[in-house]
């Protein structure tokens, strides 16, 4: 029996607004502990929550669609505000599109050549995020910001890349709100 053949049709019932799925299946909490490295000023220590992602499981083949929530948490390490690792995808060219739910951030996004592109996140908005793309979500406002990701099944995570040689932006608080600024420890 093939993995399509033993996965079976469902629905998940999403909260809009806070981003959980019930039935709840797997959730991955990431910790300041779990960034270590990723922010230019180093947080203290602690297990204080940044995310969770609600997973929506179906078997990681080029098959099927894999679904996930994200809830980013609302604040600062430093001057930065609080986002996700980021990650390319292992198999480059597999795309991923992000719906906003709820909050406001900013999808940073970036080639291994040091393009970049930044784009809204806030209820309503649709973002593609190209084949060969890192990406990165950042809450930039007061409530925890919420997002719905799809992508292929098989396109698998690389944060490695990321953690090697960062982003060519950072999303900091300004005098006027969030600024995108140059990352001094990015390497190409």
């Amino acid at each position: 029996m093939t993995d399509q053949a033993a996965l079976a049709p469902f629905t998940t019932l999403l909260d809009m607004e806070l981003g959980t799925l019930d039935p709840q299946r797997e959730v991955t909490e990431r910790r300041l502990d779990d960034l270590r490295g990723m922010f230019l000023e180093e947080p203290e220590a602690g297990d204080s929550l940044v995310y969770r992602v609600y997973a929506i499981p179906a078997p990681a083949t080029g098959a099927n669609l894999l679904c996930s929530t994200t809830v980013l948490e609302p604040g600062t390490a430093g001057r930065e505000y609080y986002m996700t690792k980021g990650h390319f995808h292992q198999v480059r060219d597999r795309a991923e599109v992000y719906l906003g739910l709820a909050g406001e951030g900013r999808l940073v996004m970036a080639t291994e050549d040091g393009r970049h592109a930044v784009e809204p996140i806030r209820r309503g908005t649709v973002s593609y995020v190209p084949g060969g793309w890192a990406h990165r979500s950042v809450n930039v406002g007061r409530e925890p910001l919420v997002f719905f990701a799809a992508y292929v099944g098989d396109a698998g995570h690389d944060y490695g890349t990321v953690e090697r040689t960062g982003f060519p932006v950072l999303i900091v608080a300004g005098d006027d709100g969030p600024e995108v600024v140059a990352n001094p420890r990015y390497r190409r």
